[in-house]
Parts: structure tokens; C-alpha cells; sequence
């Protein structure tokens, strides 16, 4: 890994009595990157943050923060900010906001005057749109702008690395989306390493240069938010990251070309495309097809597999509209996604109509997953 990254992480382990919550544990943040760590609870996201802090203990592996050992640099000397998901339970509740964002600075080496303290507060209480906060407690705050002054409280100091513990968790739905664009101008604004866990999959692939895919404490995949939604390493990151319709059949190859197979599932014959290396013959394996991908009605004509499918729903989403049908020897509802408005009425439901997808768009896994007691029956339930 570059010596220059902000934080590598080499083969970082860490275990609690019997159970293993990091297992060989690999990456980089690039100096000025949006790192986000995403998987689902209990995947070793929280414990992975406190290892790089100082406030877990590894048992394994080295952490380097700017291309020093962490474990030379006492934790109260490591120049990064930390905002905890709890962030009502770090704020100081008899202090106002303005002494609560003083106390980031006042955790530094470095003395700074009244005058500069005051600028730097006012400066990032304006960042984070809370001018008008200054002089109250955190009790008079909704939880929204408690989490900003929680914020404030880490930016204010300035540390080449921030490290977030799914920050947005608790706050109500449209106060997340405003957040989410106003984290991502924030991380502009400083140039800092933004380390960021979170379980939320929108979140992670919009805020992400770079996404950390973890499962049962091992890494998945490593890349761009494209190239993991769109090439996913696994079957539990196609499964995982965005929606996906999955189908579990016996593999056999194709003699046309290479890379692409056919997989006999309960629906019937699907040409599908090897992801990774490919399966052997007849294994059981599982293939899946994104619903932005699967086409209905006249649209369906033409594509690698067709299937005839009955409307049972659909839900008008304003930017995109969402299908539901049923399809004879299907176990769950097939979904299908197209942009814009309805194409459909009410008088269409319960009418069979012909759905299809292109066999570049069917993904067929060799690896399950990096956790080895994954299965495929599994990633069926997720």
C-alpha cells in the first residue's frame, strides 16, 4: 500500500472471547478521500473505527495513520476527529454550543487565542448552516442540529482524518438527504480523509469515492460505488448493495463463448454472465438481475431470457415508478424499476404480460462470499 495513504490498514484482526469480529482486514484511504465502510450489523464496521482511534485494542495487524504506526502515537496524540453515531451523549449539556465546539479545540496540543477560537467557531457553525445556534444548549436543538454541532465540534479542529460512525442513523428521512449532500460539501470544503461506516446502501453509494465492503468482519470487495454495484466481487454484494432479483439453479457453460453461462433455474433456462472466475459445471449457484434491468410488455421482446410474468403492483416512486409480478415457479415477487411516471393503470393488474432481461445484465457468482460459512440459501434470505 502507498506510504503516503492517510490510514492503511494491513491484516488488522481483533476477537472477543470466541467470536472472530475482524478477520485479516485490508485497505487504504487515499490522502482527501470519502471512504465509507458499509455492511450489514455486526459485520465489525464500529470495531474497525475504534481499532484505527486507539479505542480498541487489535489483536493483529498494523494501523497507519499517515504512514506512521498508530501504535507509537499515544490515542489523545492522533490528529483525527471522531463523531460517534450517539452524538447527543458526547455534547455537554450545560454548555452552550459555542463552548461545546470550543472544547474540539480545547483537545488539541496547539494554544489558540480567544479571537481565533471565536473565528473558528463562527466559521463552522456558518458551514454547517447553525449560526443562529451559537449561545443555546444542546437541549433547545432538534437532533438534527445536535448532530451538527457534534460535527462542528470534530471540523473545528481541523484533522487531516474524520472518522464517522453512521453519523445520519437516527435522524428522520428527509433531514438524512439534506445531511448527505451537506456531507459531501463539507468533505470538499476541508480536503480532509473522510473515514465513514454506515449499513445504509443509498448512503454508501452516494457519498463513497471509494467503498470498503465488509461481511462477517472480512472484506468483500474494495472499489468505486459504480464498480460495486455494477461488478460486484460476490454473490452477498450483488445481493447486498441496491436491489436485485436472485435465481439459484445448476451451471452449465456455454460453448459459444467464453465467460457466459446458462443456469437451469425454477423459472426455467437463463443465459447469464460469469462474475469472477466461473462455476463448475452443474454446481448450484446463484445468478441475479438488478430490477432496472428487467424490461415488460412490448419492451421485453427481443431480450436474452423472457419469462411470462403476471402484474400484481406498482408503486410510483416520483423519479422512477417500481413493478411487482408474479412469475410461475418463483418464490418471491420479481421486481422491475423504469424511470418516470407509470406506464400501467389499474385495469392492467393481474394481466400476464412477457418480462425479459439481457444476459449481460445476469450476473452468475462463483464466489458466494469471503465468509466462508455463507451460503447460497443465505443470500436467498437477504
Amino acid at each position: 500500500m502507498s506510504s503516503t495513504a492517510a490510514i492503511e490498514v494491513d491484516d488488522l484482526s481483533k476477537s472477543y472471547a470466541d467470536e472472530t469480529v475482524l478477520q485479516e482486514v485490508s485497505f487504504a484511504v487515499e490522502s482527501g478521500e470519502f471512504c465509507v465502510v458499509m455492511g450489514p450489523s455486526g459485520s465489525g464496521k464500529s470495531t474497525l473505527l475504534g481499532c484505527i482511534a486507539g479505542l480498541v485494542e487489535h489483536d493483529s495487524g498494523t494501523v497507519r495513520l499517515s504512514g506512521e504506526s498508530a501504535e507509537t502515537v499515544p490515542v489523545r496524540s492522533r490528529d483525527l476527529g471522531y463523531v460517534f453515531q450517539e452524538f447527543e451523549d458526547t455534547l455537554f449539556p450545560h454548555m452552550t454550543v459555542a463552548e461545546n465546539v470550543a472544547f474540539g479545540l480545547e483537545q488539541q496540543d496547539a494554544d489558540h487565542d480567544r479571537a481565533e477560537v471565536d473565528s473558528r467557531i463562527d466559521e463552522m457553525l456558518d458551514l454547517l448552516a447553525i449560526p443562529d445556534t451559537r449561545d443555546s444548549l444542546p437541549t433547545e436543538l432538534s437532533g438534527g442540529q445536535q448532530q451538527r454541532v457534534e460535527l462542528a465540534r470534530q471540523l473545528v479542529r481541523q484533522t487531516d482524518i474524520l472518522l464517522l460512525d453512521d453519523p445520519l442513523a437516527d435522524l428522520d428521512y428527509k433531514l438524512q438527504k439534506r445531511m448527505e449532500l451537506e456531507m459531501r460539501d463539507i468533505h470538499a470544503e476541508m480536503n480532509s480523509s473522510f473515514l465513514y461506516v454506515t449499513h445504509n446502501q443509498d448512503q454508501a453509494l452516494k457519498l463513497a469515492d471509494k467503498l470498503v465492503v465488509l461481511n462477517r468482519g472480512r472484506v468483500e470487495q474494495i472499489g468505486t460505488p459504480e464498480a460495486v454495484y455494477y461488478r460486484p466481487a460476490s454473490a452477498f454484494v450483488g445481493r447486498f448493495v441496491g436491489d436485485s432479483n436472485p435465481f439459484v439453479g445448476a451451471v452449465t457453460a456455454d460453448d459459444e463463448a467464453e465467460g457466459e453461462v446458462s443456469v437451469e433455474t425454477g423459472i426455467g433456462r437463463m443465459a447469464a454472465t460469469v462474475q469472477g472466475g466461473h462455476p463448475a459445471d452443474d454446481r448450484r449457484a446463484l445468478a441475479m438481475v438488478r430490477p432496472e434491468s428487467v424490461a415488460f410488455d412490448s419492451a421485453a421482446e427481443g431480450r436474452d431470457n423472457v419469462f411470462t410474468a403476471r402484474l400484481i403492483d406498482w408503486t410510483y416512486m416520483g423519479e422512477e415508478t417500481e413493478y411487482a409480478f408474479e412469475v410461475d415457479g418463483l418464490d418471491y415477487v420479481l421486481q422491475a424499476v423504469s424511470r418516470g411516471r407509470p406506464t400501467v393503470t389499474e385495469a392492467d393488474l393481474g394481466t400476464t404480460v412477457p418480462v425479459g432481461w439481457d444476459r449481460a445484465d445476469t450476473l452468475c457468482f462463483e464466489t458466494v462470499s469471503s465468509a466462508p460459512t455463507v451460503t447460497v440459501d443465505d443470500l436467498m434470505r437477504v
